[in-house]
């Protein structure tokens, strides 16, 4: 694990699935830190673009009895509430977001373009020490 001081807070960064060989999923990791941490309660932070693909997820089912979901509307992605995979437990919040996903940031790097007029300064240059999502 790595320990990540961030401007007032004392955070963790749990380093699990950038260290695994294998593909990640949600269930992966969620039964990773259920394990670590027994009495913990967990949410999946997820972006209002992404909410209506849960069907897609690996063994959805069992993740939704699990773990809530927090969805963080974007601008320009409204919540269409239809799409939302039935017995998933959620709730939302707005925030001021620059329209741009992290799948776009993270494929920016993987491009080589440069991504600092989207991420804080700290935040780019852990990316560049850890060479995170290929940065160089």
């Amino acid at each position: 694990m790595t320990r990540l001081a961030l401007e007032g807070t004392n955070s963790e960064i749990e380093d699990y699935e950038v260290i695994r060989a294998e593909p990640s999923y949600a269930i992966d990791t969620v039964s990773f830190l259920k394990n670590k941490y027994p009495d913990a309660t967990f949410t999946w932070v997820i972006g209002s673009d992404a909410i209506g693909n849960l069907e897609t997820w690996k063994d959805i089912d069992r993740l939704a009895k699990e773990i809530s979901f927090l969805v963080v509307t974007r601008p320009g992605h409204p919540i269409d509430q239809a799409k939302i995979y039935p017995g998933i437990n959620w709730s939302a919040i707005e925030i001021a977001a620059l329209e741009i996903s992290a799948t776009e940031i993270r494929k920016a790097i993987v491009d080589g373009r440069d991504i600092k007029q989207w991420v804080p300064e700290k935040v780019f240059a852990y990316i560049e020490e850890k060479r995170l999502y290929g940065a160089s």
